[in-house]
């Protein structure tokens, strides 16, 4: 007997939402991502027709086709009355990610021209920052500034983001030395089998046992022994729930850098012969 996978009224209600609320997130009004939401629905249509099934009001679905139509996701025959067809699936949501890239490049390329060229860091600057994501991106962040050697120890799997993988995957491919360890043997294995070229090493410097206990360092990084970061975690009001901080900076004059450079070359690599 063949399974019925057809939608519920109640089903297609909660993906016709769903689909108007993310639509909306890339600068669509209401009124133009239910309208568009509908003739993807209907295939093509008149104005009527997409009021009707988006229950928008006609004369704003006019309006609406207009802007659909300049974004590449309608086409209109211009009968009696006009007619109108939505693109593909597949074809909307590469237009729509081809307009987020090239916002992207575009940032890329203002946001580096605002910073006064007459303006250094200070020497010896330590930041801080919290929050697991922020964490392992200033990770993938550091690794990518390698040039020679990077040399990390994690103790939580959650930090090894596939954006910290591919950093480290992309540092080795490139000629830098990278030496990871972990006191846990699922960290070891992800790394070994994700990074080719990476030194995996079982180190136990900064933990006592695996899963490590609360409150306990998570990653140790630090980049051509110069760039430095330590992140620990802690215990949140909420239970189970548990939140990393870490101190970070790449600038070889501050002091704790030249405290941890030898701890984290001997914790990491091993002691020198």
């Amino acid at each position: 007997m063949t399974q019925d996978t057809t939608p519920t009224d109640a089903g297609i209600d909660s993906l016709v939402e769903e689909a108007v609320d993310t639509l909306r997130t890339f600068e669509l009004t209401e009124y133009e991502a239910k309208s568009f939401v509908a003739l993807m629905r209907l295939r093509e249509g008149t104005a009527k027709e997409v009021s009707d099934v988006a229950d928008v009001p006609r004369a704003r679905i006019y309006d609406s086709m207009d802007t659909l139509q300049d974004r590449g996701l309608v086409s209109v025959q211009e009968s009696k009355p006009r007619r109108f067809r939505a693109v593909s699936p597949r074809e909307a949501v590469d237009l729509v990610e081809r307009e987020c890239q090239d916002r992207l490049d575009r940032l890329g390329t203002v946001l580096p021209r605002l910073g006064s060229p007459d303006r250094s860091t200070s020497a010896g600057d330590v930041w801080t920052m919290e929050g697991e994501a922020a964490v392992a991106e200033r990770i993938a962040t550091l690794v990518g500034t390698a040039g020679e050697e990077v040399l990390l120890a994690v103790g939580v799997e959650t930090l090894l983001a596939d954006d910290v993988v591919d950093a480290l995957a992309d540092a080795a491919g490139r000629g830098v030395d990278v030496v990871a360890g972990s006191p846990g043997e699922p960290i070891r294995d992800r790394l070994a089998d994700a990074v080719d070229g990476v030194d995996v090493v079982e180190t136990w410097t900064w933990w006592e046992s695996f899963p490590i206990e609360t409150g306990a360092v998570t990653s140790v990084l630090m980049v051509d022994g110069d760039a430095l970061l330590v992140s620990a975690d802690g215990a949140t009001d909420l239970p189970g729930v548990r939140k990393h901080r870490a101190i970070w900076t790449d600038s070889a004059d501050a002091p704790v850098v030249g405290l941890m450079r030898p701890l984290i070359a001997t914790a990491i690599r091993g002691p020198s012969d």
